[in-house]
């Protein structure tokens, strides 16, 4: 599992880190978040050289989740030097997670 961040870590590990940041709006409620979650477990084991994978739990910070995550969940936002540069939805595949993020 990745580290699950708040709005102040969110900041911190996100906004004004260098490079590329993926990050799963995820619930602990929904079927689809726990499907996803080995499959970014691995995706993230993948990438670890080059971007890092965080998640948000959308019940603990709605207002990230309302920022970033207006679709559904999961959903999976890149960020490259703190900056959103692309959003998907729903379930991906291990290499669809990977592909965003190189």
């Amino acid at each position: 599992m990745q580290e699950v961040l708040d709005q102040a870590s969110f900041d911190e590990k996100v906004l004004t880190a260098p490079g590329k940041v993926l990050v799963e709006f995820f619930a602990t409620w929904c079927p689809h978040c726990r499907r996803m979650q080995p499959i970014l477990d691995d995706a993230a084991a993948q990438i670890a050289d080059r971007c890092a994978v965080y998640q948000v739990d959308v019940d603990k910070s709605p207002d990230l989740a309302a920022r970033y995550a207006p679709n559904g969940f999961p959903t999976y936002v890149l960020f490259v030097d703190g900056t959103c540069t692309k959003t998907v939805t729903g379930e991906q595949t291990e290499a669809a997670l990977v592909d965003m993020a190189s």
